[in-house]
């Protein structure tokens, strides 16, 4: 999946507004905290993180490899 969907999962989640709220809030900092991993590993491997979301409710998983340019980040949602 993509990024953006990420926001529909946690709204099925936590409900429409808590949802939006918890994208808005934790998605960047996982964000920058993957990319700043993914700039660091070298060109042609393949990059993956998980994040637990604090109340145990969901794990995010990130996944690249990295080439040169914009990495296709891939997400998932585990519940």
């Amino acid at each position: 999946m993509k990024i953006s969907d990420l926001e529909q999962e946690l709204e099925q989640i936590y409900g429409k507004t808590e949802g939006h709220r918890v994208y808005q809030t934790v998605v960047p900092g996982i964000m920058a905290d993957f990319l700043k991993m993914v700039g660091q590993a070298s060109i042609g491997r393949r990059v993956k993180e998980e994040y637990h979301l604090e109340d145990g409710r969901g794990t995010i998983i990130l996944e690249t490899v990295k080439l040169s340019g914009t990495p296709d980040i891939r997400a998932e949602f585990r519940r």
